[in-house]
């Protein structure tokens, strides 16, 4: 059968169908139709960070908990315990760092304790934080400024305040009353996003601690105890060796890995293409340059240590006023790495000749502690000692710098690619691809890519492994990866990978739907792919988007003329400040009271939802605020700092200004932002995953090649793959009758017409007038009795069918269609053929397609992985252990005491239950006493809160502004900040005790969590009788875990994991979405019962109509089993039906 296979790809979604054809290739039928659904994967980037974090907590605890116990050893600290007493911590650590520089410290547990500070705060390395001199373009001109490196900003800072180390630094600033304990300690994006000018470089973090522990020596003489500095040193700054680095394949030849950046002839080259690529113009046009030209830049600029910008080369060339320069995205060319200072001035590296050099910077890039292929890397400490003596430089410092010079990571070009590529760059004025294009003539690895797909297309019988197509887009897997992980797809170790998750999941997903669609009707004749819907605007959205771009232009050249006028650096950093100010209406967001000035004094850009909470860069998450409310918020919510730092009357207007000024932006202002965020995220974010879609199905189109024979195709039509805008399948749907057939497809009767009051409306003038009677009056007039119906959407995407119907529609569109389409500016005027020839009308097709899709069953990728998140975050303290039962535990956690009390009936809830007994440990009792006190001191102050909001009301009244209404919510707010002022309570938080058995504990810690994710649902038989055992994924991760049903003797009917699909009859609830006796549903979640919802259906949370947390009972009533279906949707297993009382046959 001749078909055509149409595909719309979604991150998390595929749809497909697959349409007959007639002899001249017009869409005839209807064949089949599916949709593949899965999660949505984490970015890579994303994923990394939080994996980094983790993996830092852990180290950084056992660091600590290695110094505590030598400093106890030798008498430096009370015991092996890091967190120390309340006494020790009640002191300033920054003050004790400042005094043991002077003076003896008052007991040898202050230097404990001082040391120990230091281990969580041990500044950056030189190999992984870059220092390198940065350069901004001023406006049109090439004047450029040197910019101090963030490092070389703490040392300026040092000197200003004349402070000799990091922690008097720090000191100073807090008894300045620039910030406190808690807000001076900067975090590592804060100096990425430029919120402050400087980093913390290890090697001043170094020298503090050589410098107090010198000195207190003097007064300590267990401090002078042999090695006992150089232990401590050691742990101190003890960094792991890092595992070796992956490395790609050239694009070129095959079998060569690529070549490092840093790499001399990568330099070369990069120089060579970059001077090629410049372009003179004036008046007559624009040219290349001549070889002379290009040489004399090369060799008087470049390989002399200059960079080459434009006034630059217009001064070399001696070009005239008229000349213009044009360099590639407008960037000045940087100077020959090895020519500048840094190693021009090294006597050592001087010496070399190229291979030696070549080797050097390999080893620097990637300093292996052998030669062993797996060998693992020195570290930063290692490392410098290691070439202290070979460079001959004593100063840490000045080889960090060196270091940090080299750039990062490897080019796409293997060496021998990389030498024929200079060899013809230095011979004439060409671009990189003008001489690949030479090249290709005579050896087919310099061949395009493009060139080689189309040699390659339709020669698979079925999709292989992605990475095995698109070779120049995957990167390999890092070789301690391969050795440590058994469970690798092969493929995936053999062709690499790429790095976007959601990219690498649904190229993956594609090739398991294609591939069984070819195993049932074999090879498609050709394939039509929708691409993401920003590719295809409408014209209306088109104009919108450029009228929006138009705006954003505008604003930034606003922006820069205030900028030259006061006198402030034209950076985006600047031009992002004037613009928010000017949203703010130059109002602090924080501080609404304060105006913001014009050159932004005191005024930095701030993150409304934290970046350590997941916060994004997106505009609609940025304000601009008073430096001191930046560094005070730290890591909170808004309005959970606004809670503490803010008076009520503050609040409330902080949150007028910002729900006038910026609505768009105004949730993440209020006191349920943190709850939104945790539930919903950040819709901004949804950008990326357009951006994902669009790159995936652009992937997706070469991939698709190789199963698509395109032998007779000519020059036009290159080959059978054509993309379709969104855009233009939304026309389709509403040309071919396709708007809210979703509604039919889940029996939901959601008219497009609701009635309303009759009226007549002169179409000229926009006259109305009411009743059913035509007017009197000369006029075009129109009689309407129905009005649009608000709830009808003509896509609502509440039925994963969509998917299917989108595939349908792209598919029954011919080249000749989507061309016209593309051409025509006015799509209305086109004539649109009926999608199939097999139909008569578009009511027929409507029809047909509703037939097709009723059938479809959704396949959604199950989730049966025992890796994911073990636990929450927040960690409990256990006080108790039950002595029958270890995994039973009572603990306690700090909690906000208004996250409790949400109503004035709450209050007792911060009470103590009868049920955790005082005897378990000296804690609880002391706990009982104060949560008594705490409660008394609520109920005693409820009366004075709300006579002050009454007051606060009386006086907006006063001033002619609208009152308030009085919420418990304000009133308890107001409580406890009385009662924190009058200090009968020293936090906004409390210990909240938990007895609940399904935390997850840490016996080794003795701390516990709540419970992360559950495994599974085992559903076994045990006496004839099916019962069922939710599994923990914590304890499905364990070696030795046993379920409880296994140790009583029972045996497994199956397991259900979340995204498994169950059979069961159609509970009532369901019965008006299908008329089915027996239903599919997928299982959404499990904890006390199994949530289930049907497999179509699309709803949010909010609206999807899900049987939540149903019993056992209700799935053997139901008689409910396990059902497989493949990536298609078609079914591969039917498991047992689970039975209601004994079954002895079982």
């Amino acid at each position: 059968m001749k078909y055509r296979l149409g595909l719309d790809l979604g991150v998390g979604s595929i749809g497909s169908a697959i349409i007959e054809l007639d002899n001249e290739g017009n869409a005839k039928d209807i064949i089949d139709a599916g949709v593949r659904i899965f999660e949505v994967s984490e970015g890579a980037e994303e994923r990394r960070l939080k994996r980094t974090a983790r993996k830092n907590l852990v180290r950084t605890k056992k660091r600590l908990e290695l110094l505590a116990k030598k400093l106890f050893e030798n008498g430096l600290w009370p015991d092996e315990n890091p967190e120390g007493t309340d006494k020790l911590k009640s002191k300033s650590p920054y003050k004790i760092r400042t005094d043991a520089l002077n003076e003896r410290l008052a007991s040898p547990y202050y230097i404990g304790r001082a040391v120990l500070h230091i281990a969580k705060h041990r500044g950056a390395g030189f190999v992984s934080a870059s220092e390198e001199t940065e350069e901004e373009i001023l406006e049109e001109g090439e004047k450029s400024k040197a910019k101090k490196s963030s490092y070389d900003m703490m040392l300026y800072h040092l000197k200003e305040t004349n402070s000799k180390t990091i922690g008097e630094f720090f000191y100073n600033k807090i008894i300045s009353g620039k910030g406190n304990d808690k807000t001076v300690r900067q975090k590592k994006y804060a100096i990425e996003k430029n919120i402050v000018d400087y980093a913390i470089p290890r090697y001043l973090v170094k020298d503090e601690f050589n410098q107090i522990w010198d000195k207190q020596a003097e007064f300590y003489p267990q401090m002078k105890k042999e090695n006992l500095k150089k232990e401590i040193y050691d742990i101190l700054f003890y960094e792991r060796p890092a595992a070796p680095y992956a490395t790609g394949k050239c694009i070129y030849f095959r079998e060569e890995d690529r070549l490092l950046k840093a790499h001399p002839l990568s330099e070369m080259r990069r120089i060579y293409e970059e001077v090629n690529n410049i372009r003179i113009l004036n008046d007559m046009g624009k040219r290349k340059l001549t070889l002379e030209e290009r040489d004399s830049i090369v060799n008087e600029l470049l390989l002399k240590g200059q960079n080459a910008g434009k006034q630059a080369i217009k001064k070399l060339l001696n070009l005239s006023a008229q000349h213009k320069i044009s360099l590639v995205d407008d960037r000045v060319i940087k100077a020959y790495l090895y020519s500048r200072p840094e190693f021009a001035n090294n006597e050592y590296l001087q010496n070399m000749n190229e291979d030696e050099l070549s080797s050097f910077i390999e080893f620097l890039a990637e300093p292996k502690m052998s030669k062993d292929k797996n060998a693992r890397l020195y570290n930063e400490d290692a490392l410098i000692e290691y070439l202290k003596p070979i460079l001959k430089i004593d100063d840490e410092k000045e080889i960090g710098n060196l270091l940090t010079k080299l750039p990062k990571g490897r080019g796409m070009l293997g060496i021998n690619a990389t030498k024929i590529i200079l060899k013809k760059l230095k011979e004439d004025v060409l671009t990189h691809r003008e001489i690949t294009d030479k090249l290709a003539e005579t050896d087919k690895r310099f061949m395009a890519e493009e060139e080689i797909a189309r040699q390659n297309q339709g020669k698979c019988f079925q999709l292989p492994y992605y990475g095995e197509i698109l070779q120049t887009d995957t990167a390999p897997l890092p070789p301690l990866m391969i050795n440590n992980n058994q469970s690798l797809n092969p493929d995936e170790i053999k062709w690499g990978k790429i790095a976007n998750p959601a990219v690498h999941m649904i190229l993956n997903q594609i090739r398991l739907v294609v591939n069984e669609i070819i195993k049932i009707y074999g090879k498609p004749y050709d394939i039509n792919i929708e691409l993401g819907r920003d590719v295809g605007m409408s014209t209306k959205k088109k104009k919108e988007f450029e009228n929006r771009q138009k705006q954003n232009e505008k604003l930034n050249e606003e922006a820069k003329n205030h900028l030259k006028e006061h006198k402030i650096a034209i950076n985006n950093k600047n031009i992002l400040k004037y613009k928010l100010a000017k949203e703010q209406g130059w109002k602090d967001a924080y501080n609404p009271t304060q105006n913001i000035s014009s050159v932004f004094t005191g005024m930095e850009i701030e993150h409304i939802i934290p970046q350590a909470k997941g916060g994004t860069d997106t505009y609609n998450n940025l304000c601009l605020v008073n430096r001191n409310d930046n560094l005070n918020k730290g890591d909170r919510y808004a309005y959970e700092y606004f809670e503490e730092a803010k008076m009520p009357e503050e609040i409330r207007e902080i949150l007028k200004n910002a729900r006038s000024r910026t609505p768009d932006k105004s949730w993440r202002f209020e006191a349920d932002a943190r709850e939104k965020y945790e539930e919903s995220g950040d819709k901004e974010e949804s950008t990326r995953y357009l951006t994902d879609t669009r790159y995936v199905a652009k992937m997706a189109q070469r991939y698709l090649r190789a199963v698509v024979d395109c032998s007779d195709c000519d020059e036009v039509m290159q080959n059978r793959i054509l993309a379709v805008k969104g855009g233009q399948t939304a026309k389709l749907r509403q040309r071919w009758n396709l708007y809210g057939l979703e509604y039919d497809l889940m029996g939901l009767d959601i008219p497009r017409y609701v009635a309303c009051s009759p009226y007549w409306l002169e179409q000229n003038t926009g006259e109305i007038i009411d009743g059913i009677n035509k007017p009197d009056i000369d006029g075009k007039w129109k009689f309407f009795d129905k009005a649009k119906n608000k709830e009808w959407q003509p896509k609502p995407r509440i039925d994963h069918r969509h998917h299917a119907m989108d595939a349908i529609t792209v598919a029954c569109a011919n080249r000749g269609l989507i061309q016209k389409m593309a051409e025509e500016n006015d799509i209305n005027k086109i004539h649109y053929p009926l999608p199939l020839t097999s139909v008569e009308s578009v009511a027929d097709f409507r029809r047909k397609v509703i037939s097709c899709l009723k059938n479809v069953k959704v396949s959604h990728k199950p989730n049966h992985s025992k890796t994911g998140q073990f636990h929450k975050e927040t960690a409990r303290t256990v006080v108790w252990t039950n002595p029958k039962d270890p995994s039973k535990v009572i603990a306690f956690y700090k909690k906000r005491i208004l996250d409790t009390v949400k109503s004035i009936n709450d209050i007792d809830k911060l009470l103590l239950s009868e049920k955790i007994k005082d005897e378990y440990h000296p804690q609880i009792s002391k706990d009982r006493q104060t949560h008594k006190s705490l409660v008394d001191n609520f109920i005693l102050h409820l009366d004075n809160a709300r006579q002050k909001l009454l007051e606060e009301n009386e006086k907006k009244l006063l001033d002619g502004k609208k009152e308030t209404k009085i919420t418990d919510t304000m009133i308890l707010s107001k409580a406890l900040s009385i009662i924190r002022k009058a200090k009968l309570w020293n936090s906004d938080k409390y210990h909240c005790y938990e007895n609940n058995s399904s935390l997850v504990y840490i016996s080794k810690h003795k701390i516990t969590y709540e419970n992360g994710n559950n495994h599974c649902v085992d559903f076994y038989v045990k006496d004839g009788k099916v019962g069922w055992e939710v599994i923990k994924r914590f304890d499905a991760n364990q070696a030795d875990f046993e379920p409880q049903w296994k140790k009583e003797g029972g045996k497994i009917i199956y397991s259900i994991y979340k995204g498994d699909i169950l059979e069961l009859n159609t509970p009532e609830k369901w019965k008006q979405y299908t008329d089915k006796k027996r239903c599919l549903a997928k299982v959404r979640k499990f904890s006390s019962g199994i949530t289930i919802e049907l497999v179509n259906d699309a709803r949010d949370d909010k609206n999807i109509d899900k049987l939540p947390d149903r019993g056992l009972s209700f799935y053997l009533e139901h008689k409910a089993r396990k059902v497989e279906l493949t990536p298609f949707g078609k079914i591969k297993k039917k498991h047992k039906v689970l039975w209601n009382g004994t079954k002895t046959a079982a």
